[in-house]
């Protein structure tokens, strides 16, 4: 029994004239809830896209490690976009298919910055992320809910290689403040931008999710228009202005409803079930399997 979709806003004509062949998923507060809960119901409809043969991919600035507790819960395909494009690979082998890791020593600068802010830095490997050991309530905080692997260090030297990304808490009273003065600091040399409403995503210049999408959509041989794609923060805007059709649920920040073709109900209310239903009954008359 088909659902009431009266509940989705519409923005776009391309919502309408829209055909799908990929959809490229955003995973925190677009799926997940603000508490990080999946409901059954987004779950289920993620699934439903299998039934019009429409791949769902997770892009997020998750690492591997934290995504593995949704994957599969989704029936999302193996390949992923991680870190916000950092790392793009197959989740089950860590295959590697893109990846671009900061340069160490600008790393270093940027966790001095971030402390000096007020900000609390967390320095991400591929499995196991490290902070220091006056971060560690904070970081406990972020990696209970992703499964992350947590290592203590005493100095940001003893942390490895390079990073994919640095996450980094912030208060949320001073968090736009602190991306303007990090942005403007690592202008040329890092990517910053917010992706909740107390944390920044630092990662190498150029890594961006519609540059990770855009490579994920051409292994496919798509192109822009043949993706779907949704998301709620500003780490997910390039996203949303490149795709073909652009979702968003009614939590994310105004600036981002604005370039959206579709607004779902909040994620607290699995807004992105009824989004999934739509895509899939729309793709199913238009294409049909």
């Amino acid at each position: 029994m088909e659902r009431d979709m009266s509940s989705l806003r519409f923005a776009s004509e391309r919502c309408r004239t829209a055909v799908p062949r990929l959809f490229i998923c955003d995973v925190d507060r677009t799926l997940l809830t603000h508490n990080h809960v999946l409901l059954p119901a987004v779950s289920a409809a993620a699934r439903s896209l299998h039934s019009v043969k429409l791949p769902l991919i997770l892009a997020s600035a998750r690492s591997p490690v934290g995504l593995e507790r949704v994957h599969a819960d989704v029936g999302a395909l193996d390949t992923v976009c991680c870190f916000n494009g950092a790392w793009i690979g197959a989740l089950s082998s860590r295959t590697v298919l893109k990846e671009a890791r900061l340069d160490r020593e600008t790393a270093l600068e940027a966790m001095t910055s971030v402390h000096a802010l007020g900000g609390s830095p967390i320095w991400f490997d591929l499995e196991t992320c490290f902070v220091l050991e006056s971060d560690e309530a904070i970081a406990r905080r972020r990696t209970d809910v992703t499964g992350d692997r947590l290592q203590l260090i005493s100095t940001p030297n003893e942390a490895p290689k390079a990073p994919f990304k640095l996450l980094s808490t912030f208060p949320e009273e001073t968090i736009e403040t602190s991306v303007s003065l990090l942005s403007s600091r690592f202008f040329g040399a890092l990517t910053v931008a917010q992706s909740g409403p107390n944390l920044v995503e630092l990662v190498a210049k150029g890594v961006q999710k519609d540059v990770a999408a855009a490579f994920i959509a051409s292994e496919f041989g798509l192109g822009a228009n043949d993706v779907a794609a949704a998301g709620d923060s500003d780490n997910d805007l390039g996203l949303l202005c490149w795709a073909g059709l652009a979702i968003t649920v009614s939590n994310a920040k105004q600036h981002i409803q604005e370039v959206a073709d579709m607004v779902a109900p909040s994620c607290d209310v699995g807004g992105m079930a009824l989004a999934f239903e739509w895509v899939a009954a729309s793709t199913s008359r238009a294409r049909p399997v």
